[in-house]
């Protein structure tokens, strides 16, 4: 690698560490936020529902505003806002200046990964672009092991505001990086399309907060709830009038061409599917609470191995999309998550009380969360990303990644809700383990759609 190419991957993985940092952190304090702040704990989810859907909202507006003024510049007034926001958040005296400080927060982080992930694959060939992505993987999940870690040692020894204090001078430093980066931009005479980022932003908050609402309901009856419906009927009828006002746009925020090239949209289709499976290790703490009957202090430990192997295998997919290719490295994704699921469902039926649970049922449990997590890591870090790259031109580079992330962010939001509707299910029913046999059937079927759109893929390379 040249000094270039490594200032380049230590400065936007430095800021793809901050940003995924900051999206985990939060969890271990909204306890004592609530406390503080003397509110419900549903109110202080909103700190982190509020974060989620900024980003998604903004993240296409401003992966647009990089491909035309440039991604360093847009990455750097990023990490400007999400410095501003997180000094916002740390001199809160209510929920609502929070709130206030962790939209800036997330409008700042929009600007961050998708421009970093562009500029990390710009910045090395074709034949090396999957190993520089797999870093980018492997940052991501590294970040999301230290966040919970970190977040529980700041309240232990600090205080909740020095969440978001430390923020502050990593992303001075992160600029001052930043700005030695040259810029490779384009000049742009059409005009921007802000009609059509105003349906985009629009159209993403109805989605995002309707599936975000179904999750705090039991089972399906909560899609039939007026929050739900209403916005997601909502998002539903303005889809025509952005397709009608992005069509006519000299240079639209959402390019309608790339719902026109089949390999992007099944490309697309993938990182739903590849947002759903993020998401189930939500209830892996409960799986090993049910079926292993650990305690619940315990039952967290457990799913560490699954973090570390996406960890070991991001950066090792990175090596197999230059090798064999990214449609391969995704088949043995989801080959992997299919395999653990297999394994987890069927012991279910193995274990049925404490005196039955044997260290070789521990490992069985162990071996099905590394495959999850190794599968995970394969499929996340470089393919989509490469895959994306290589089907757009490179001045829309971070807009056509922008789209990819956020249909990932709505598989990562309807998982939860098809997931905890299978176990609520379950549940009402008194067989709390057979909701569990129900998510991993349901994520073997996911990885086996996968697998064909994967075949897809190599038929149609």
């Amino acid at each position: 690698m040249t000094v270039q190419q490594i200032r380049i991957l230590v400065t936007f993985l430095s800021g793809v560490f901050l940003g995924a940092l900051d999206q985990g952190i939060i969890g271990p304090a909204l306890t004592t936020i609530v406390r503080d702040f003397d509110i419900s704990p549903k109110w202080g989810v909103w700190a982190v529902t509020v974060y989620t859907l900024v980003y998604a909202v903004s993240m296409p507006i401003t992966a647009k505003l990089a491909d035309r003024h440039g991604r360093r510049r847009i990455f750097m007034t990023g990490m400007a806002l999400f410095a501003a926001g997180s000094l916002i958040c740390s001199f809160s005296g209510n929920l609502y200046q929070l709130l206030a400080g962790r939209a800036v927060q997330a409008l700042g982080g929009g600007g961050i990964l998708p421009v970093a992930v562009a500029e990390i694959g710009l910045a090395f060939p074709k034949e090396q672009r999957g190993r520089a992505l797999g870093l980018y993987g492997a940052t991501w999940g590294m970040a999301s092991i230290v966040a919970p870690i970190l977040g529980g040692v700041v309240i232990q020894y600090l205080s909740w505001p020095w969440l978001f204090l430390i923020n502050i001078p990593a992303a001075a430093l992160i600029i001052l990086l930043a700005a030695g980066v040259p810029e490779d931009l384009d000049p742009q005479v059409k005009a921007m399309d802000w009609r059509g980022a105003l349906l985009v932003g629009a159209v993403i908050f109805c989605f995002m907060l309707g599936l975000t609402h179904i999750q705090g309901q039991k089972g399906w009856s909560g899609v039939w709830m007026p929050n739900v419906y209403l916005f997601l009927l909502a998002g539903l009828l303005l889809i025509p009038l952005l397709i009608r006002v992005e069509g006519k746009a000299e240079d639209p925020v959402v390019n309608p061409a790339f719902f026109q090239n089949p390999r992007l949209v099944t490309v697309f289709a993938l990182a739903a599917l590849s947002g759903m499976v993020m998401l189930t290790v939500l209830f892996l703490p409960a799986y090993v609470e049910y079926v292993l009957h650990f305690p619940a202090g315990k039952a967290s430990y457990m799913v560490v191995p699954l973090a570390l192997a996406s960890v070991v295998t991001a950066p090792l997919g990175g090596f197999i999309v230059d090798r064999f290719g990214a449609s391969r490295t995704l088949s043995l994704g989801f080959g992997a998550t299919a395999a653990g699921s297999v394994v987890l469902a069927m012991l279910v039926e193995r274990i049925g009380s404490p005196a039955d649970v044997t260290t070789v049922h521990i490992l069985s449990v162990t071996s099905g969360f590394i495959l999850l997590g190794g599968g995970l890591g394969l499929i996340v870090g470089s393919p989509l990303n490469t895959l994306v790259m290589s089907e757009v031109e490179k001045r829309e580079v971070s807009s056509g990644l922008a789209v990819m992330t956020v249909i990932r962010s709505f598989g990562n939001t309807l998982g939860p809700v098809v997931m905890g509707g299978l176990l609520a299910a379950a549940t009402g029913v008194g067989r709390p383990r057979d909701g569990f046999v129900d998510i991993f059937t349901a994520l073997v079927v996911i990885a086996l759609v996968g697998l064909l759109l994967t075949t897809r893929l190599r038929e149609n390379g």
